[in-house]
């Protein structure tokens, strides 16, 4: 956790300073969920953002499998 050193540092400093390092800390704490979210959204979804190519999409699957009948 915290060392006792720091904290005795932030209490001897001014309001800006100590906003400052709450703000540093929110931002820290925001791009940790982020990552955890990102992470978490990958796992449920593991094909979402890769690359997908189609051959002949067009053309019809198994064609020469089907008999016509006359």
């Amino acid at each position: 956790m915290l060392d006792t050193n720091i904290l005795n540092q932030l209490s001897g400093a001014s309001i800006e300073d100590r906003i400052a390092v709450i703000e540093m800390i929110l931002k820290s704490l925001k791009q940790d969920l982020r990552a955890s979210n990102a992470q978490a959204i990958a796992e449920q979804h593991p094909l979402r953002g890769k690359l997908r190519y189609y051959e002949d999409p067009y053309e019809p699957v198994a064609a020469d499998d089907w008999e016509a009948s006359a």
